[in-house]
C-alpha cells in the first residue's frame, strides 16, 4: 500500500511538471518554437518601434539595436536579425530585418552636380512592415550567428483600421488578371522607366519622382523600373568601382606577388573586410579612382584618409584629395609588411563634391621602390561613414549591396505610394548569374539559386513592407534556352517562406520563353517585343504586334496575368527607331496602348523608350484610356477576347465581351503609324458602319468615347432580338479611332 502511495505521489509529480513546462511554452509565445535554435547568448537586441500606432496598409518602421560589428552585415551566413510578428489575429509569421545606411539627399541640378546623397549617422538594423489586420501587434526581434541565437523583449504597436486595397494578388475571381487584397480589380496601365542614374542618366532620381506625378495626374498606376543597371544606373548588387565601367572593364590592379603576404587587417576598421588577392602597382604616374556616383562631401568637415600600402623599402606616397596635398612617409619599421596611413583634412567652406582623387610615388633618388596600394578609405571623423566604398580594389559584386542605389530605391518605392503607382522591381543583375545556369545538377547552379535567395532576403526585408511593390522581376532578359526551371522553383519556393505579404514574381527572356509562361512559380507571364522593319512582312502594324504577342502569353499562360514588359519600335539593331520622333501624335503609342486594354492581357504595353516619351509629354495618351478601363468590369464579368475586321470599312474591332457587356475598340486600317510609314493616304474623319458581336438578346445602352480626349460623345439605345448575335452601329465621326461601351439595361 505505501508504495502504490508512492508512485501515486511520483506520478503527480511528473503531471505538475508537464504542465508547467506547458505553461512556460505557453507564456513563451510562437518565437520560441522559431528561434529555439543555437545557445542563447546574454546581451540582447533592442527593438523599438518609430510610432507606437499605425493605419492598416501603411509602413511602420523599427529600430533593432545591435551593438555587434560584422565583416558584412548583408550575408545572413554572417547573420540573420528577424522580428517575430504576433498578429492580432493571433497568426504568426517571421519577417526579415535589415543593415541601413541612410542619407541626406538633395537634388543640386544637373548645372550644380547633380543628384547629392551624403551619409547620415551610423548605420544600424531596421525592420520594417505593412499591418494588415487592425489591433495590437506584439514583435520581438531575433538576432542570430555563430555566437548564437539572443531575443529581445515584446515591443507592441497598435494598428488603426484604415480604407485601402492591400497588397496586388492573382484575381481568384479571373487568374488572368490582377486584383487587391479586398478583390478590388486592377488592371496595368504604364511604361517602363527602367534606368534610374544620380546624375549619367535621362530620368535622376528628382526626375524620375516629377515623372511619377505626371504619370499618375495621367491614369497611368504601373511602372517596370531596374534596379539590376551595374554602373550606368540604380543597380542594388552588381559592379559599382571607381577603376573601370562595364563596358570597358580594365582595372588598373594586378595579382599580389606571392612574396608580398596576405594582409590581415581585421583590427582596422576601415579594411577589416578586405581579403587582399589583387594590389595596384604605384608609380610615379598618378593613378585616379573615379567613382561612378560622384561623391558628395560637406562643407568644413573633417574627413580621414587612409591608405592600406606595402613597400620594399623606404619611401613616398603622394596624394591629392579634398583639394589638398597629402604625402605620407613610409620609414625603416613600416617596410615589407602592410601597414594603414592616415590623415585628417578638413573640407573647404564652399565644397559640396569630393573632385578629384590622385595617388601616386614621390620622387626617390635610387631605384624605384616596389609599393603596392591594397586599399583606400576616406570617412567622415564624426560618423565612420565611408565615402569611397566604389574604390575598394576588386570589390565583391555579390552578396554586398549598394547603400547609395537603396536609398534611391527607398525614395522610390515612398513617391510610389504616394502618387499610387505599382512597380515591379527588375532586381538581380542578369551577368553575374547566367553563366552559372548552364547545368542544374552543378555546384555553381546550386550556388548561384543561394546568391539569388540572399539578394531576395534583404529586397523583403526593406522593400517587401510596400503594397506598391507589385511584383519582384527576377532579372532583365535572360537567355530563354538556359535550365532555369530549377532556379524558379527554388527561389519561388523560398520566397513564399520568407516573404509574409506574398508579392508576385516574374521574369523575363530575350525571346519568347514557352516554358516560363507556364512555370507554376512564376505568377505573370511576360514577354517583350520590339517592332522592327525585318518583322514588318509578318506583323502589319502596332496594333498587329500587340494582338500576335498577347495571343502568344495566352496560348502559354491562359490562366495567369499576362504582360508585354517591353515594347515599341526598333530598327534591325533594335535601337530606336530613328521615324519615331516623326510621330508628331504619337499615334503608334496611343494606338499600342489601347490595343492591348482590349486584346485579352492584363497591362498596356510597357513602352521601353522613356525619354523619348517623356520629351514628347506622351503622358497625357494614358488619361483617356484609364477612364475608359474604370468602366470595364476586368474579373467581375467573364470577359472574352475577339477581333474581327470589316473589310468593306477598312477597319478592325478589337473587344472585351461578355455575354450581357461589350467594350470595343475601333481602329481604321489607315488609322497606324506603320500605315502612314507605308504612304498609305490618311483617313478621313467619317463615321461607319461597324457589327460588334458577342452579346446575347435583351436592351443594351451604347456610350461612344473619344479615345484622344477620354470623353464620351453619345448614348444611343440597342436592341438585340432574339434570333441575334451581333448587332450593326452606326459611329460617330471619327478619324483615326473610336471606342464603345454597350451594357445591357437594368
Amino acid at each position: 500500500m505505501s508504495g502504490w502511495v508512492m508512485c501515486f505521489a511520483e506520478w503527480i509529480k511528473f503531471v505538475c511538471l508537464v504542465s508547467m513546462i506547458t505553461a512556460v511554452s505557453l507564456v513563451a509565445g510562437p518565437w520560441d518554437a522559431i528561434a529555439n535554435d543555437g545557445p542563447r547568448m546574454t546581451q540582447l537586441p533592442r527593438l523599438v518601434w518609430l510610432a507606437s500606432e499605425v493605419p492598416r496598409w501603411k509602413k511602420i518602421e523599427g529600430r533593432i539595436d545591435w551593438p555587434k560589428t560584422y565583416v558584412n552585415p548583408f550575408d545572413p551566413a554572417e547573420v540573420t536579425v528577424d522580428v517575430v510578428v504576433t498578429a492580432p489575429d493571433g497568426k504568426t509569421f517571421l519577417q526579415p530585418a535589415f543593415w541601413m545606411e541612410d542619407f541626406v539627399w538633395r537634388s543640386m541640378g544637373r548645372s550644380r552636380g547633380g543628384e547629392w546623397f551624403y551619409p547620415q549617422g551610423r548605420p544600424f538594423w531596421m525592420v520594417r512592415l505593412t499591418p494588415t489586420l487592425p489591433g495590437t501587434y506584439h514583435v520581438r526581434a531575433r538576432v542570430k550567428d555563430r555566437d548564437g541565437t539572443a531575443e529581445s523583449s515584446v515591443a507592441t504597436f497598435r494598428c488603426q483600421d484604415a480604407p485601402g486595397h492591400g497588397f496586388l494578388r492573382v484575381a481568384k475571381s479571373d487568374p488572368r488578371f490582377f486584383a487587391f487584397d479586398d478583390g478590388t480589380p486592377f488592371f496595368a496601365i504604364g511604361q517602363n522607366l527602367a534606368f534610374i542614374g544620380s546624375n549619367s542618366q535621362y530620368f535622376t532620381l528628382r526626375g524620375a519622382i516629377e515623372a511619377f506625378t505626371r504619370l499618375a495626374d495621367n491614369g497611368a498606376n504601373f511602372l517596370r523600373i531596374w534596379t539590376c543597371c551595374d554602373d550606368w544606373a540604380m543597380c542594388i548588387e552588381g559592379r559599382k568601382s571607381a577603376w573601370g565601367r562595364s563596358w570597358s572593364w580594365r582595372p588598373s590592379w594586378v595579382d599580389r606577388p606571392e612574396y608580398v603576404p596576405q594582409p590581415d587587417f581585421r583590427q582596422v576598421p576601415p579594411f577589416a573586410h578586405l581579403a587582399v588577392n589583387k594590389v595596384i602597382r604605384l608609380t610615379p604616374e598618378a593613378v585616379r579612382p573615379d567613382p561612378s556616383h560622384r561623391v558628395a562631401v560637406q562643407p568644413n568637415t573633417s574627413y580621414v584618409w587612409s591608405l592600406a600600402v606595402w613597400a620594399d623599402r623606404m619611401t613616398e606616397i603622394r596624394s591629392r584629395i579634398l583639394g589638398k596635398e597629402v604625402v605620407f612617409s613610409l620609414g625603416a619599421d613600416e617596410i615589407k609588411r602592410w601597414v594603414v596611413k592616415e590623415a585628417t583634412l578638413t573640407s573647404a567652406d564652399d565644397a559640396w563634391w569630393l573632385g578629384p582623387v590622385e595617388i601616386s610615388l614621390g620622387q626617390t633618388g635610387g631605384a624605384r621602390p616596389e609599393v603596392y596600394l591594397a586599399g583606400m578609405s576616406l570617412r567622415d571623423a564624426a560618423t565612420d561613414r565611408e565615402l569611397l566604398w566604389e574604390a575598394e580594389i576588386d570589390r565583391p559584386l555579390l552578396g554586398r549591396y549598394n547603400a547609395v542605389d537603396c536609398f534611391m530605391l527607398d525614395q522610390l518605392v515612398t513617391a510610389a505610394e504616394e502618387k499610387g503607382i505599382y512597380l515591379q522591381l527588375c532586381l538581380l543583375t542578369r551577368d553575374l548569374y547566367m553563366s552559372r545556369l548552364r547545368d542544374p545538377a552543378s555546384e555553381v547552379y546550386r550556388a548561384a539559386i543561394e546568391d539569388a535567395k540572399r539578394t531576395f532576403r534583404y529586397a523583403v526585408a526593406r522593400w517587401g513592407y510596400s503594397p506598391t511593390v507589385a511584383a519582384w522581376e527576377y532579372w532583365n532578359e535572360i537567355d530563354p534556352g538556359l535550365p532555369t526551371d530549377r532556379f524558379y522553383e527554388e527561389l519561388g519556393q523560398y520566397l513564399e517562406e520568407i516573404d509574409p505579404y506574398r508579392h508576385l514574381r516574374t521574369t523575363s527572356t530575350w525571346g519568347p520563353s514557352p516554358k516560363d509562361c507556364r512555370h507554376p512559380r512564376l505568377d505573370i507571364a511576360e514577354v517583350h517585343y520590339y517592332l522592327r522593319p525585318q518583322d514588318r512582312q509578318r506583323i502589319r502594324d502596332e496594333v498587329a504586334a500587340v494582338l500576335d504577342r498577347t495571343a502568344f502569353l495566352r496560348e502559354h499562360a491562359p490562366q495567369k496575368p499576362v504582360l508585354i514588359g517591353e515594347f515599341g519600335l526598333a530598327d534591325d539593331q533594335w535601337r530606336e527607331d530613328a521615324q519615331m520622333s516623326q510621330d508628331t501624335q504619337l499615334l503608334h503609342f496611343h494606338n499600342s496602348l489601347w490595343a492591348s486594354l482590349v486584346s485579352g492581357g492584363s497591362g498596356t504595353v510597357m513602352f521601353w523608350w522613356w525619354d523619348r516619351l517623356d520629351r514628347m509629354n506622351a503622358y497625357p495618351h494614358y488619361l483617356p484610356l484609364a477612364r475608359f478601363a474604370e468602366v470595364i468590369p476586368f474579373t467581375r464579368k467573364p470577359l472574352q477576347p475577339g477581333v474581327w475586321r470589316d473589310e468593306a470599312e477598312g477597319i478592325r474591332i478589337l473587344g472585351l465581351v461578355a455575354e450581357d457587356c461589350g467594350y470595343y475598340w475601333i481602329v481604321r486600317d489607315r488609322g497606324t503609324w506603320l500605315s502612314h510609314l507605308r504612304g498609305e493616304p490618311s483617313p478621313e474623319n467619317a463615321s461607319a458602319k461597324v457589327h460588334l458581336r458577342g452579346l446575347k438578346p435583351g436592351h443594351y445602352q451604347a456610350t461612344w468615347w473619344d479615345t484622344w480626349k477620354g470623353l464620351k460623345t453619345a448614348q444611343v439605345p440597342v436592341d438585340i432580338p432574339a434570333d441575334g448575335r451581333e448587332i450593326q452601329l452606326e459611329t460617330p465621326a471619327f478619324t483615326h479611332d473610336i471606342s464603345v461601351q454597350i451594357e445591357k439595361k437594368p
